[in-house]
């Protein structure tokens, strides 16, 4: 599966209810599509809020894909990487701490042209 939209949190409800009905199609258990969808829905509100905070009107990509033993998805945006020396909000900065509790791996990769958002989940019976 793969989606493009505008870095708009308006267009998060609609990525969210796209990418259940690819879950749905994929036969994950009720459990499982929802701590994906939890997962991918926090690195795309991420991706609209952060990387294009300073940039509205640019684009975000979220591709997924599935096999026999694994799922994966990879969110991007094309924005800037926040500023690291900007004190931290003791009330906000879980998102990723919640991604990798519901993923079995995650990586973050900030670059010139964007964030990238890798997350593969072993899909279990």
């Amino acid at each position: 599966m793969e989606l493009e939209f505008p870095a708009e949190s308006t267009r998060l409800a609609e990525v969210r209810t796209a990418l259940r009905g690819w879950l749905d199609r994929c036969g994950l258990a009720p459990a499982h599509a929802y701590n994906i969808l939890v997962a991918a829905g926090e690195a795309c509100a991420n991706a609209v809020e952060h990387g294009h905070r300073d940039d509205p009107g640019g684009r975000i990509r979220l591709r997924a894909a599935a096999t026999a033993g694994d799922l994966r998805l990879s969110i991007t945006d094309s924005g800037r990487w926040r500023d690291r020396n900007r004190p931290p909000d003791p009330h906000r900065g879980r998102g990723l701490v919640l991604m990798r509790a519901l993923n079995d791996s995650i990586s973050v990769t900030p670059g010139a042209t964007g964030t990238t958002v890798d997350m593969q989940a072993r899909i279990r019976p």
